[in-house]
């Protein structure tokens, strides 16, 4: 009887650990402050800028780097060294003009940002740390605005007369369903209606484009389906696009059914 009063307090002690709620830290909303702001070294007082906030022009995502400069000076009555400086994000360097200053002396804190997948609205942080203490003297901010990239021709490395592609090949497995879609590249200034030789595709694939009128310079889609309940008598199909000023030996898609 011991035993078995001895095994079933053993089994309630098991599931009471089994069911006990996790312990979950909760940091403050002051600590979060913190680690976002952090507080000022005592060299806070002796830099001053021209701006603490530079709100950038737009640009897009293939130009250059954005350049941009924060003027320091030191207002105190002794030297002070710039140790470093870290930013909020790797597509942010930032580098001073000098590391010393001397008492009244100025410099640029001169901030390069690379907008390369950086697209839409973003704020980053610049901490600039001397040799006082371990939190950093000043923290500047850039706000930036990167927008579409205006040449994209380089994400379309398959030139196929009008029109660039990602890629020029369809694989489908044989007698599954699917759809697949080849990404293109309106390289004319026309706009463009991308058809296809339909004398060439069985009836268990279907072809169209999306948009079906492409903007010049804009992105459409090229989209096959494969139906595999109609009778298939082939494992490679090629899909030869109209009106691209190539031969259709330069104008075909490879569809693979595997």
């Amino acid at each position: 009887m011991r035993l078995r009063t001895i095994i079933s307090l053993f089994c309630v002690l098991m599931l009471s650990l089994q069911t006990a709620p996790a312990q979950i830290k909760v940091l403050s909303r002051e600590k979060l402050e913190q680690v976002a702001s952090p507080g000022l070294s005592a060299d806070s007082a002796a830099l001053s800028f021209d701006t603490r906030y530079i709100k950038a022009d737009p640009i897009k995502e293939d130009d250059q780097p954005g350049i941009y400069r924060f003027l320091v000076e030191n207002v105190s009555e002794s030297e002070v060294e710039l140790l470093r400086v870290n930013t909020t994000c790797s597509c942010v360097t930032a580098t001073p003009g000098q590391n010393r200053l001397s008492p009244g002396e100025k410099t640029y804190l001169t901030v390069r940002h690379d907008p390369k997948d950086r697209l839409g609205r973003s704020e980053y942080k610049i901490f600039i740390y001397t040799c006082s203490g371990t939190s950093p003297a000043a923290i500047l901010r850039l706000a930036t605005q990167v927008e579409s990239r205006t040449d994209k021709s380089d994400l379309y490395k398959i030139q196929m007369g009008l029109i660039r592609l990602r890629s020029s090949e369809v694989v489908f497995r044989k007698g599954q369903k699917g759809v697949e879609t080849l990404k293109f590249l309106n390289s004319d200034d026309k706009p463009l209606t991308l058809e296809c030789e339909t004398m060439f595709l069985p009836e268990y694939l279907t072809f169209e484009t999306s948009p079906e009128v492409t903007a010049p310079g804009g992105e459409g889609e090229i989209i096959v389906r494969y139906q595999p309940e109609k009778e298939e008598t082939r494992t490679e199909i090629p899909l030869i696009l109209k009106g691209l000023g190539v031969p259709p030996g330069k104008s075909t898609i490879k569809i693979r059914i595997e």
